[in-house]
């Protein structure tokens, strides 16, 4: 059974930022960069317990953490900007 996720408030404008480039080049490369679905446990840990998810076919990762009761997804980040501010986030 899939764990219940939770977002990080900015999340919604990280993702929003991302898939409006894409929209505006294809629809449907917005809408495969929106089908964010993969198990958390296989990725590995980064920083701390933070993962990092790379989204198949697109310069974008996923920051999340896998905890007991659900999976804290912390932010959508292009994997060129800067990670500094990666790992500041937190649920």
């Amino acid at each position: 059974m899939a764990k219940k996720r939770r977002f990080h408030p900015m999340v919604a404008d990280d993702l929003s930022s991302a898939t409006n480039y894409y929209d505006e080049i294809s629809v449907d490369l917005g809408n495969r960069l929106r089908d964010l679905s993969q198990r958390p446990e296989s990725f590995g840990c980064v920083h701390g317990i933070m993962r990092v998810a790379t989204v198949n076919r697109f310069p974008y990762v996923l920051l999340f953490e896998n905890r007991d009761e659900f999976v804290a997804i912390l932010g959508v980040f292009h994997a060129a900007s800067d990670q500094s501010g990666w790992f500041e986030r937190s649920i």
